[in-house]
């Protein structure tokens, strides 16, 4: 869906394209999402993987997606695998931009330490700050709604030390939904994978990232407090003001930086 026009008070241009989406998933309630309404197939396996919901891409079974009504952009029906459809019944919100869950409060009390190491390959290039700092550079450069209208957040899917995927949303936790959903469809590992982000990491992004799998989270800004205890607790590197001389690296536990 292209950016909307607006004659308004601030005369007409283009602005970041912001929609709510119905999504269905499986049995469950619908869910409603305000998101950039563009590639929702990429949008929502990647939720559902970062959700805990489905642990590979062959679990939803069928994602489909249709016209609306006005109220909304696009409905999104999936079909789960019998297991992925267990696991939602056994979820006790699926908000986990307010509610966290007992597994993430887990890893934030610290009783998540050593379930996952970080692999040699991130660390590698972690390490290199220059590459690191050129990688955030080629995605900004590849960031076409960004540069058009701004507004939005943008996200890179680094794998074997290239850039393979931007992508861009209004809305930044979407933006680790997507990466995460890329690279299930482009069928990357994720535990070797590095997501660059353009916004502060929050705890729920760290959260989604654990459950996914992810290597690491780099972004040009900051963690919080709580992504920091999360990561720390569910073997999630995190790099905060990756484009600068000095960046701020969080191992964890078990681990020492480099």
């Amino acid at each position: 869906m292209p950016a909307s026009r607006s004659s308004g008070s601030g005369g007409r241009g283009e602005w970041p394209p912001e929609a709510l989406v119905r999504v269905e998933v499986g049995d469950g309630d619908p869910l409603i999402w305000a998101c950039t309404p563009s590639d929702l197939e990429q949008l929502t396996v990647g939720w559902l993987i970062c959700e805990g919901i489905v642990h590979s891409p062959g679990e939803a079974k069928a994602v489909e997606i249709a016209e609306a009504d006005p109220a909304y952009a696009a409905r999104v029906r999936v079909r789960l695998a019998p297991a992925a459809q267990d696991r939602l019944a056994r979820t006790s919100s699926l908000d986990h931009d307010v509610t966290l869950g007992p597994w993430t409060h887990a890893l934030a009390a610290g009783e998540g330490a050593g379930l996952k190491v970080v692999s040699p390959e991130v660390r590698a290039l972690l390490s290199d700050r220059d590459g690191l700092a050129e990688l955030f550079r080629s995605m900004f450069a590849g960031a076409a709604l960004r540069a058009r209208v701004g507004g939005v957040h943008t996200g890179g899917l680094v794998s074997g030390g290239r850039l393979h995927t931007v992508v861009e949303d209004v809305s930044r936790h979407h933006v680790v939904d997507r990466l995460v959903g890329a690279a299930a469809r482009e069928g990357r590992k994720l535990e070797d994978a590095v997501l660059l982000l353009s916004a502060r990491i929050s705890g729920a992004m760290a959260a989604k990232a654990c459950r996914a799998g992810v290597g690491a989270l780099a972004t040009r800004s900051v963690p919080t407090e709580l992504a920091i205890r999360i990561a720390a607790g569910g073997g999630l590197a995190l790099v905060g003001r990756a484009r600068r001389e000095q960046p701020q690296y969080f191992w964890p536990r078990s681990e020492a930086g480099p």
